[in-house]
């Protein structure tokens, strides 16, 4: 299991409204379907995107999202050249506390995580509909249910202000 990240170059914004936000909810669909990864929990963002996953091949998995997704946004705002600052970040998960802590990690980095439409976590808590390509299976066998983890989200979230 790995957290992968990457982030825009010079903090531009690369998801700038909805149909950006579809495009890559959809790429990262189609590399599930590819049998390159089992999602668990992604998060995308105006300047960043993070998923959480088990991955058959994290370069493989990470170029093609990432050069899919420049390819359609340079497409659709006829511009040219790198969309991200570098490939991709990957932190391989070797603890039970980084296990612990990446899901709650992921959860908050909007402001509104509970209905953030970029995410998986509201379909995990059951603000809305689950996202069908994304299992979450390691992250309710860690918590117990959904509602533990909302618990455990919320407790950080406390702690932070």
């Amino acid at each position: 299991m790995h957290h992968v990240t990457a982030r825009s170059i010079a903090e531009e914004h690369i998801f700038r409204d909805s149909g950006d936000y579809a495009t890559a909810i959809r790429i990262l669909a189609e590399l599930v379907d590819e049998g390159l990864l089992v999602c668990h929990q992604f998060c995308f963002m105006p300047t960043h995107y993070h998923v959480f996953g088990t991955f058959v091949d994290v370069s493989t998995a990470m170029h093609r999202l990432n050069r899919r997704y420049a390819t359609r946004f340079n497409q659709r705002y006829r511009r040219r050249g790198h969309v991200f600052d570098s490939p991709f970040t990957r932190l391989k998960i070797e603890t039970e506390a980084h296990l612990i802590q990446l899901p709650r990690y992921i959860a908050l980095n909007p402001k509104n995580h509970e209905t953030w439409p970029f995410s998986s976590y509201p379909g995990l808590i059951g603000m809305r509909e689950p996202f069908s390509f994304v299992d979450p299976s390691p992250i309710l066998e860690m918590f117990g249910s959904a509602a533990a983890f909302r618990a455990y989200v919320n407790e950080g979230r406390e702690a932070e202000t």
